[in-house]
């Protein structure tokens, strides 16, 4: 994998990985399917279960336009907060990724980021790199813990992919292709 840069406006606080054998780093998968109705549909039908039982009965089409929106207005954001060269409003955005660390802040931490609407099931993860955030993927997560799905295990092997790598690497860190 590599760790590009995202922004030109924020060169030096956001950043997202492109997994080897990919032309498109993690965000930008993000953004493609999400916005796929079709990739949407399948999920939800795949998935009904899971999110009956969090969100009650809907119609699939309802929960892919539900989708849909919530992603369009969940990158808008991140795409505004990402103009601040700080980085500042991003710490604001992403949360621990354990809830019990909800107070700290600290290097090389697992991170997420909810959807905009209210109760929502986007989440796209990232790792705390000094005042910079690296994007390791996203997920609809639809379960109380990543563990129990194969699609969130996913993120969550990805994210400690990163999280290691980048703690193997220290201050001397460079962001290069990583074979997985």
């Amino acid at each position: 994998m590599k760790i590009v840069s995202i922004f030109e406006r924020s060169k030096d606080c956001l950043f997202a990985v492109k997994y080897e054998g990919s032309d498109l780093d993690a965000l930008e998968l993000l953004q493609e399917k999400w916005a796929n109705p079709w990739d949407l549909r399948e999920f939800f039908k795949e998935f009904k279960q899971d999110y009956e039982k969090y969100y009650g009965k809907a119609t699939l089409r309802h929960i892919v336009e539900k989708a849909i929106d919530d992603a369009d207005k969940l990158f808008g954001t991140l795409f505004e907060l990402a103009e601040d060269e700080t980085g500042k409003h991003l710490s604001e955005f992403f949360k621990p990724l354990h809830n019990k660390e909800a107070e700290t802040a600290y290097e090389l931490q697992q991170l997420k980021a909810y959807g905009i609407l209210s109760n929502s099931f986007l989440r796209i993860y990232a790792i705390r790199y000094g005042n910079s955030f690296v994007i390791t993927g996203g997920a609809i997560k639809l379960t109380k813990q990543m563990k129990d799905r194969k699609h969130t295990q996913e993120e969550l092997y990805k994210l400690n992919l990163v999280r290691d790598y980048l703690q193997e690497k220290g201050e001397e860190g460079e962001f290069v292709y990583l074979d997985i």
